[in-house]
């Protein structure tokens, strides 16, 4: 069993653009849950006094250097528990470790299908207890030492996942096994097992969605923002899944984007939730820029001639769990492609003239600073 993974909205690149572009004509949207209204919101800041800044906190990359061939617009970043800092890229073998300061300390993992090894990295996260890596044969755990203690088989088609503190992964996506067809969402448990959620239609036409997520979840609650669009679905997770409520983020740029089917187009990339409230990472065109196709290969010879920052934005939002509402917004002039895991820091995807990559690791701060909130839990429905 394999794992695949769908294009990753905002965190394209040029082995990516392609895909997206061809694709995105034949999408399919699951139907429904029964009887669930969706409730749509604005998708204009409603905290006018709220505002959300940056600051560096390192900057890895460069033109060579140990590591340095894993930093690129699809690198994947976190924190582990002993504060070093991990980066792969899609598709990938290695994971480059570094310290808390950014100096090359080693690099893990290598080709095959031993303990330890990897055949295209997909993604990494870290939970309470593990380091979680998917590669095309499914996912391994490692413990705080990056030692192998468990390859488990997950059959998936998406990178978009959390890890919540019982270090149960929330998975959202197609997989395409014969108990989850059809299904959108799916737990993926410490022991490996699997269950999913999600369909509401006739067996016989459960199938593939091809639609991709922004996900982000603690044990109670989970929330799904649809690659393509400002659709947000909440799920209780507790005493079993089950569609809470929907809300659509009206946000003019994505109601632009879903009707012409062109690129670059703007969507959702990665979600994080704390006790702030729900980020949302998307990217949108560089309103410099103002080509657009439907050929897949213009679009990625346009990737291949010139930086990714002259082409797409970052933005970031804060929205309010409960309401769907946006309080802050920061756009920045380079893509910001992730949440980088087991912290507080977002990652920014640079590239100079020369096509020398960097990621900026970078932490949001809000002003004025809100009061911690306790986290949402959404009504479930027995």
């Amino acid at each position: 069993m394999t794992i695949g993974e769908l294009p990753s909205s905002a965190g394209i690149g040029a082995r990516q653009a392609a895909a997206l572009v061809a694709c995105a004509a034949g999408f399919v949207v699951a139907p429904p849950v029964a009887g669930q209204r969706v409730v749509e919101v604005s998708g204009e800041v409603s905290c006018l006094e709220c505002r959300i800044t940056m600051d560096t906190v390192l900057t890895i990359g460069g033109l060579d250097g140990p590591g340095s061939h894993l930093v690129d617009d699809a690198s994947r970043v976190l924190v582990d528990h002993r504060g070093r800092i991990l980066v792969t890229t899609t598709p990938s073998n290695e994971i480059a470790v570094f310290s808390a300061d950014g100096k090359f300390l080693r690099e893990i993992g290598g080709t095959g299908e031993g303990p330890g090894e990897y055949y295209g990295i997909t993604n990494i996260y870290v939970g309470p207890k593990y380091v979680h890596v998917f590669d095309l044969n499914g996912r391994t755990l490692l413990d705080a030492d990056h030692n192998f203690v468990r390859r488990d088989v997950f059959w998936a088609q998406s990178g978009a996942a959390t890890v919540t503190e019982s270090e149960m992964v929330v998975h959202a996506g197609d997989v395409p096994t014969s108990e989850s067809f059809g299904h959108h969402l799916h737990t993926l448990h410490e022991d490996g097992s699997v269950r999913s959620y999600g369909w509401d239609g006739p067996d016989e036409a459960r199938g593939p969605t091809w639609r991709w997520f922004a996900v982000a979840a603690n044990d109670t609650a989970a929330w799904l923002a649809d690659g393509g669009s400002g659709r947000v679905e909440v799920w209780a997770l507790v005493p079993a899944p089950k569609l809470s409520r929907v809300f659509y983020r009206r946000i003019e740029e994505f109601d632009r984007g879903a009707t012409d089917r062109l690129w670059p187009s703007t969507s959702n990339n990665r979600a994080q939730l704390n006790d702030r409230g729900l980020w949302i990472l998307w990217t949108a065109p560089d309103p410099n820029w103002s080509l657009r196709t439907s050929d897949p290969e213009i679009a990625d010879q346009w990737f291949r001639a010139m930086p990714k920052q002259v082409i797409q934005d970052g933005v970031l939002d804060l929205v309010d769990p409960a309401t769907g509402r946006t309080l802050a917004r920061h756009r920045s002039d380079l893509p910001l492609p992730g949440f980088v895991g087991g912290s507080d820091m977002v990652t920014a995807y640079e590239e100079n003239e020369a096509g020398v990559p960097r990621l900026h690791l970078l932490r949001p701060k809000l002003h004025p600073r809100q009061p911690r909130r306790h986290p949402i839990r959404p009504t479930v429905h027995r």
